[in-house]
């Protein structure tokens, strides 16, 4: 007799040369088996059609399974490097009976058939497929029997909205089509909206396009996706790159991370004038020139933000005696 992992009698079930089982994590009443070449798939003791597939199986989960060729592994028939080829993953009849009623039937027929086969990933498909029809209802109730906190919010969210296109927009951006979500944004006359969109995803090569096509954009927003794009090429380490955007945003910080890395010496020690007495910016500077060996301009940097002490320590790690007791004795520094 077939007893789930949790200890429920499923009835009797016999099958001839089966060689791998496996419960549903999620479902004590599915079961999924091996026999032949073939996979059963067992809610409580009936089983579905067959499916063709010599995988060996390794997750049942939210009515999937996946099974992995272990066969044509060993084999050598698939590349090692293609992960993909290995893996299958193999639906159970609901899943592909729910997918089908939404795509060729409706919602409301969808509806009651996972009425009758419950499940949270169902209600979730049933869910989303609602939320782009924008039935609002039907999907608030689906994201609830799932309990798809996230959805229930946005829900609300899209309820707050009046415009239809701008609604679109936002169930785009939901499902993750970002240039739709853009475009409809557009053709709704909120430039803005697309453009906060492209900023919470970082785009900021996009945020500078659209900034251009806008109207009303104040230098300091433009600066903010120069900066931003500056700091994208310093990750990269393209020093030229970054500095061309650094500039534009007149970002003094970066530019000065991008002259040390190509050795642009002139050009880091002019932003000693550049920045303001007791700016923190000064002691970065400072420790830069120290590095470099450049002990007067480090010196400069440390005088004007204030901090003798390290302008004699670089003076003594630099090995120039004569400047350091000329600031010690300038300072009253008598240690």
């Amino acid at each position: 007799s077939g007893k789930s992992s949790d200890g429920m009698s499923l009835g009797k079930i016999e099958r001839k040369d089966v060689w791998s089982v496996c419960w549903a994590k999620d479902n004590p009443q599915l079961l999924a088996v091996m026999e032949k070449t073939r996979m059963y798939i067992f809610k409580n003791s009936d089983p579905e059609e067959p499916i063709s597939s010599c995988g060996y199986i390794c997750k049942f989960e939210d009515l999937e399974i996946t099974a992995v060729l272990l066969d044509d592994i060993v084999n050598g028939i698939a590349a090692p490097s293609n992960t993909e080829q290995h893996i299958l993953h193999l639906r159970v009849k609901s899943l592909r009976d729910t997918e089908d009623l939404l795509l060729h039937v409706g919602l409301t027929e969808a509806k009651q058939f996972i009425e009758d086969n419950s499940h949270p990933r169902l209600w979730r498909l049933l869910g989303e497929s609602s939320l782009k029809k924008l039935d609002l209802e039907t999907a608030e109730s689906a994201f609830v029997r799932c309990t798809n906190y996230q959805g229930i919010q946005f829900i609300k969210k899209l309820k707050s909205i009046q415009n239809e296109n701008i609604q679109k927009a936002e169930v785009a951006a939901f499902f993750s089509d970002f240039d739709e979500a853009e475009k409809l944004y557009i053709d709704a006359d909120r430039r803005d909206l697309a453009i906060n969109l492209r900023t919470t995803l970082c785009d900021w090569f996009r945020v500078v396009q659209l900034y251009r096509l806008a109207s009303g954009i104040s230098d300091q927003q433009l600066q903010v996706a120069y900066r931003e794009i500056g700091n994208h090429f310093a990750n990269l380490k393209a020093w030229e790159s970054a500095r061309e955007y650094f500039e534009k945003a007149h970002y003094v910080e970066g530019l000065m991370e991008t002259f040390y890395h190509l050795e642009k010496y002139d050009e880091l020690e002019s932003l000693i004038r550049k920045l303001t007495e007791k700016s923190p910016l000064l002691g970065k500077l400072g420790q830069m020139l120290t590095t470099m060996g450049l002990t007067e301009k480090s010196v400069e940097a440390y005088k004007k933000c204030g901090d003798i002490k390290s302008a004699v320590a670089t003076c003594v790690q630099l090995r120039q005696w004569g400047l350091a007791v000329e600031l010690a004795q300038k300072y009253k520094m008598p240690s």
